[in-house]
């Protein structure tokens, strides 16, 4: 009969448990919160101890395993957006993770009888570590783009956009302090009568002499040099539903972006 020590058990599970909530982190592409994945740890070590107690077995069930699941997945990423997504990225974690359990501990020469030690955790993190950061290295960095529903008003007109929210984009106006966001011509277009819309896609000195309301924002370009962008303040602005009134709109001549997920960045 095998003997297990509570204490060690408790290390390991903590380890075990700690890990596979980080690896979920990176798959669904959220902040490491690591003190409510500690948390969410210490819930999964501290049920696997009491189902170790007589009369508590039951804790080891299918069922209950899976209510396990989920309490560690709301305890360490409760407030998501998408919980459901971060339940069914643990489950998938934890599966990967018990494959990479087993190839560690033959590559250790252990056998089919598995013994989980310090060394064979931290080789199997390594192993489920690598396998996550390739299969899932498209998806985060795509995951990680938020897209934020944005409608624009002007003039009696509306028009619906799709802005890629980029915490790099420091533009602001500085007559007013408000930010910007930037959005191609087309896109802003059925905002504007047909001459002026096309008046947008030109030159930016040509738009703000010809289109009433607007006036000329100086920004950076990728290269260090100074461009101008040509400005209006909306009559109204919703950003995922909540009316923002710090934004003014800037219009790019060109479209923003390539891939056809976003029209405009915040």
């Amino acid at each position: 009969m095998r003997t297990v020590y509570l204490d060690e058990l408790l290390v390991l599970e903590l380890l075990a448990d700690y890990f596979l909530l980080l690896g979920t982190a990176k798959v669904c592409a959220l902040p490491y919160r690591r003190g409510r994945f500690l948390a969410g740890a210490a819930l999964g070590a501290a049920w696997s101890a009491l189902s170790l107690l007589p009369g508590m077995g039951w804790l080891r069930a299918g069922a209950m395993r899976l209510v396990l699941a989920g309490a560690m997945v709301l305890a360490a990423f409760g407030g998501e957006r998408h919980l459901l997504r971060c339940f069914v990225s643990f489950l998938a974690v934890s599966a990967l993770f018990g494959g990479a359990v087993y190839a560690a501990a033959l590559l250790r020469g252990g056998g089919a009888l598995l013994r989980l030690d310090m060394r064979v955790l931290i080789l199997a993190f390594a192993l489920c570590w690598a396998a996550v950061s390739v299969l899932y290295r498209g998806g985060v960095k795509k995951a990680r783009r938020r897209v934020l529903e944005v409608t624009v008003e002007r003039g009696g007109r509306t028009v619906a956009l799709r802005a890629l929210e980029d915490t790099g984009n420091g533009l602001i106006d500085p007559a007013t302090g408000c930010a910007a966001l930037v959005a191609g011509a087309d896109a802003v277009g059925p905002l504007f009568d047909a001459g002026d819309a096309a008046l947008l896609r030109g030159p930016p000195a040509e738009a703000v002499l010809r289109i009433r309301g607007m006036y000329l924002l100086p920004y950076a370009g990728l290269d260090g040099g100074g461009r101008l962008l040509p400005v209006f303040r909306p009559d109204r602005v919703t950003v995922d539903g909540r009316e923002r009134r710090d934004l003014v709109a800037a219009v790019a001549p060109a479209p923003i972006g390539t891939d056809g997920t976003y029209d405009a960045v915040l």
